[in-house]
């Protein structure tokens, strides 16, 4: 299972470009203009979902619900900002972390 935290501290760490995670394959690394999967199992729904749900409070869920999509900022304390935007597909989410 991967862990939000871990993730975002690993895309700090590799300076990387971003993240983007979508259900059925594993999360994707953006360095430069390379992207490389993660080697680990491939995300669930569920897990993608509850991903988004360890950086997002009720109201951004709220809108990605009702809108289909959002956008905010979250803090990792003591690693750095990233900027998640995130979307409805069907009834996955699929998000991208920079």
């Amino acid at each position: 299972m991967y862990s939000m935290e871990n993730l975002l501290t690993l895309i700090h760490t590799e300076q990387a470009r971003g993240l983007k995670i979508r259900p059925g394959s594993p999360p994707v690394v953006e360095a430069g203009e390379n992207r490389h999967a993660l080697e680990g199992p491939p995300i669930t729904g569920e897990a993608a979902r509850m991903l988004l749900r360890s950086m997002a409070n009720t109201r951004q869920m709220r809108e990605l619900e009702t809108r289909g999509d959002v956008t905010f900022i979250y803090t990792l304390q003591g690693v750095s900002r990233f900027l998640i935007r995130a979307k409805m597909e069907g009834d996955n989410v699929v998000f991208v972390v920079q």
